[in-house]
């Protein structure tokens, strides 16, 4: 993940999740904007892994308190960022909040003017709550998924694939903040899905990486890594007749990225989606 300053490129949200076992890592800036970031790849997790919706709920308020420290205290004299690690066990979430500045003082108490009732309120809804201080906070949470829902909140079903729906839900949430209007954003989310279903069997490895970057009313996304010629499939693969590849259709530019990744070169599939609608073909 890159540990270039967000405010040189904007929002930019990143996360690495694993594609057999759904478990996952998010690093958003930390800004009040990524408490919306962190709530919805928890909510999709969790409902790619049929947790019951009370206990989701309750599982949301402990993240957004944490995350919420963590941007009032950790970083009082410029910017960073907060890591969110998320790893769904049987009937409970193993949550994991951490920045890389002052953070939780020892003990967990808030500093002169904080949110006072924030620790209280976490260890109210968790399990087990562990605070660590090595270079920053960590705040690790044991949170209760209750029993297995046949039908999940939004209508998923349970064995929908975790990689797909968060990648989905984190690109809704950063659009939704953007200045692109209704339209070109629910074109988006289109763009988004099928990019993210047509890659995923075309990863390297089985952990997918995606970076999702907002400024002002442009969005765009980076997926992979790929294969070669991964991004060029999954973009012909989107194709709809009469229209087209449909990922190619809505972007505005569409390009692939390579890196070295342990001495073998991947792909990146990078997507950019501005505020205009694309021109019909003629």
């Amino acid at each position: 993940m890159s540990d270039e300053p967000a405010s040189d490129r904007g929002f930019v949200a990143e996360v690495e999740i694993g594609v057999f076992e759904p478990g996952l890592r998010l690093r958003v800036p930390a800004t009040e904007d990524s408490l919306p970031v962190a709530r919805q790849v928890l909510r999709a997790l969790g409902n790619s892994v049929a947790a019951e919706g009370e206990a989701l709920e309750d599982a949301e308020l402990a993240l957004t308190e944490a995350c919420a420290n963590a941007v009032e205290h950790a970083y009082p004299d410029g910017e960073g960022f907060v890591e969110i690690t998320l790893s769904p066990r049987d009937d409970e979430m193993m949550v994991s909040v951490r920045d890389f500045g002052r953070g939780m003082p020892p003990g967990g108490a808030d500093p002169p003017g904080g949110r006072g009732h924030g620790l209280v309120m976490i260890e109210g809804i968790a399990r087990a709550v562990e605070i660590r201080g090595d270079g920053g906070t960590e705040v690790a949470m044991t949170l209760a998924m209750g029993e297995p829902a046949v039908h999940t909140v939004d209508g998923a079903v349970p064995g929908v694939q975790p990689a797909e729906r968060v990648i989905r839900r984190l690109v809704a949430v950063v659009a939704a903040q953007s200045d692109m209007p209704m339209d070109r954003t629910l074109e988006a989310l289109l763009v988004s899905e099928m990019a993210a279903r047509n890659s995923l069997r075309r990863l390297v490895g089985d952990r997918a990486r995606l970076r999702v970057t907002r400024s002002a009313s442009i969005v765009e996304l980076r997926l992979g890594p790929l294969e070669e010629h991964g991004g060029a499939a999954a973009v012909m693969e989107s194709d709809v007749a009469a229209i087209g590849p449909v990922v190619e259709r809505l972007a505005d530019a569409v390009r692939i990225e390579r890196e070295l990744v342990e001495g073998v070169e991947v792909e990146y599939l990078v997507l950019r989606i501005g505020p205009r609608a694309r021109a019909p073909a003629m």
